[in-house]
């Protein structure tokens, strides 16, 4: 098939991305139980930075590589603007790795216009209540998880009539667990993940990342809330039993919407639990090297990019007549 200079272009660039995105989220995932053992003794907020950071860095590194060593090196070399012959099979590979960032956009759009409309419906239906801070608190019948925050620009917290019945305590403690999720963005990170292409999610074992940061999510807002304090700890702790035993009795739409829940009646309640019983000092983040051994692997494949710099031009080539 012919294609013009900017499609042909625009082929190699999808090719690329497409190639080091794939490769990079397989290579983590298969070193994710080294990864997650090397982070035992970091603290909960860096644990869940790093696991973050992990789900967005493969495509910021395919966006470098493409953006920054193939796009130049292409419209350096290139000196024919007329349209050429390009192979079927790069069209294919060019056409399925289009298919797969389309699938991922449309799933990020189709959950990114549920939860704006769940958060809608919620601000028509659900009464205020003071509190003091910026974040606004709904209160609900009877919503599934009880305690959550949803929203993305003007995120509020919705609660479930009944979980008000709590200690006066132990309730500011889950509102205060909920505003951590809100300083630290975590509904925009969710956000940013329901965007991105994950092949490491058809890997054998399914996806190796997202339960492991949500867990350090909650733990980070737990950490957050409880500041430290044992009797502040105790408090959340039972906000957290009240919670799970609410929603084990009721329906759960949080798969409608993006939200960050106080907890939902699933697994790693007890851990958590148990954290906050225990309430061991905060481990000291030492969870740097998986982090240093991160940052050496994209420096060593940004260096091999450019490195490869004279060579990209004929890669792409190829590339174009496989």
């Amino acid at each position: 098939m012919t294609l013009s200079w900017t499609l042909r272009l625009l082929c190699i660039l999808t090719i690329v991305f497409g190639l080091v995105l794939a490769s990079s989220q397989i290579a983590l995932a298969l070193a994710h139980r080294w990864i997650l053992r090397h982070l035992d003794n970091a603290t909960a907020r860096s644990r869940e930075r790093l696991l973050y950071l992990l789900q967005i860095g493969p495509a910021l590194f395919a966006a470098f590589v493409a953006g920054a060593v193939c796009l130049p090196a292409y419209v350096h070399g290139e000196t024919n603007l007329e349209s050429e012959n390009v192979s079927r099979l790069c069209l294919l590979v060019a056409g399925l790795v289009a298919l797969w960032f389309l699938f991922g956009l449309l799933r990020g759009l189709r959950i990114t216009l549920r939860t704006l409309r769940f958060v809608h419906a919620c601000r028509r239906s659900g009464p205020i209540v003071p509190n003091g801070y910026n974040i606004p608190v709904l209160t609900l019948p009877d919503p599934a998880p009880p305690v959550r925050l949803i929203g993305f620009f003007r995120p509020l917290i919705v609660v479930s009539s009944s979980f008000k019945t709590v200690k006066p305590g132990a309730f500011d403690l889950a509102l205060a667990h909920e505003r951590s999720h809100a300083t630290h963005f975590d509904n925009w990170k969710l956000l940013t993940l329901s965007y991105l292409p994950r092949l490491d999610r058809m890997l054998p074992g399914g996806d190796p990342w997202s339960q492991p940061w949500q867990q350090a999510a909650d733990w980070a807002a737990d950490d957050d809330a409880v500041q430290g304090d044992a009797a502040r700890s105790l408090l959340l702790a039972e906000a957290l039993v009240t919670a799970a035993r609410a929603a084990a009795h009721t329906v759960s739409a949080s798969h409608t919407c993006l939200c960050t829940a106080l907890t939902a009646a699933d697994t790693g309640l007890a851990i958590r639990i148990d954290r906050l019983i225990r309430l061991r000092p905060n481990a000291r983040p030492s969870g740097s090297s998986p982090l240093i051994a991160l940052a050496a692997l994209a420096l060593l494949g940004a260096a091999a990019a450019f490195t490869l710099f004279p060579w990209i031009y004929a890669l792409s080539e190829r590339l174009l007549h496989l």
